[in-house]
């Protein structure tokens, strides 16, 4: 999947916040609601992450990016939830 342009990728979360506000039955343009919190959904009361290299090779990282792509889902997002599926296996077989 290709990156979106800046221009193109403001468009598109403006026109997802109005489908979610008309789908809520509330007015797309007006501000978020006092108290509401902006959070990374998969790091709820969690602490700062860190960053993790990894060496593939080209085929490897073709072979991802595909496999990425075919799920609509960034290279490093499908990586990410692979190894936590294997951490989570590794941790249940414990």
């Amino acid at each position: 999947m290709d990156k979106l342009d800046p221009q193109t990728a403001r468009a598109v979360r403006v026109d997802v916040r109005r489908l979610e506000a008309e789908a809520q039955g509330v007015d797309p343009a007006a501000p978020y609601p006092d108290g509401t919190t902006i959070a990374r959904p998969h790091q709820p009361g969690r602490g700062p992450s860190r960053v993790f290299n990894l060496r593939l090779t080209e085929e490897q990282l073709t072979e991802l990016h595909a496999a990425a792509r075919r799920r609509h889902l960034p290279a490093s997002t499908m990586a990410r939830a692979w190894l936590l599926e294997r951490l989570g296996a590794e941790r249940s077989s414990q």
